[in-house]
């Protein structure tokens, strides 16, 4: 375990030497950020022009609607693919940087497009995991908080 804290420390540090020296990369994060905004809205400007959904929320009902919870993990699935998309695109740029290229931020968006089966993939499997968590938190409110907790740090250390 201590070996992987250390490797990913070491990545840690070369990451940043490369955004240094290609501080355009730097927007990825921004797209990113402005994306999930995008997506937020996409779903909260519907949601509260409902009034059923806000009739739902003020009685309390929307935990048992199945509806809601297919909402929910296309939002997060959504959010899961932006942010994986962003991620992979800044990654395939560090890595060209690492072979002595001189990396684009096009270059990364090109990378990331290409591995769209993939991302899709891994937004699915993270949407649900986050999904899961959010049941399992939203059964008990104190004891599902802990347990939700420790599972979602278990996963992130896990991935």
């Amino acid at each position: 375990m201590f070996h992987r804290l250390s490797n990913g420390w070491e990545l840690s540090k070369e990451s940043f030497r490369v955004l240094k020296m290609d501080k355009e990369l730097l927007l990825f994060p921004l797209f990113s950020g402005f994306c999930c905004l995008l997506v937020m809205a996409s779903f909260m400007v519907p949601a509260f022009a409902s009034e059923d959904l806000r009739a739902m929320l003020e009685n309390g009902e929307a935990q048992n609607n199945p509806l809601v919870w297919v909402m929910t993990f296309l939002f997060y699935f959504l959010n899961y693919f932006v942010i994986v998309f962003f991620n992979s695109a800044l990654v395939a740029c560090a890595i060209i940087r690492f072979r002595g290229g001189d990396p684009t931020v096009s270059d990364g968006l090109r990378a990331a497009t290409k591995r769209l089966p993939v991302i899709f993939g891994w937004a699915l499997v993270s949407a649900t995991v986050g999904l899961l968590l959010k049941v399992i938190e939203s059964r008990n409110e104190k004891i599902g908080s802990i347990v939700s907790m420790i599972l979602g740090a278990g996963w992130t250390i896990a991935t």
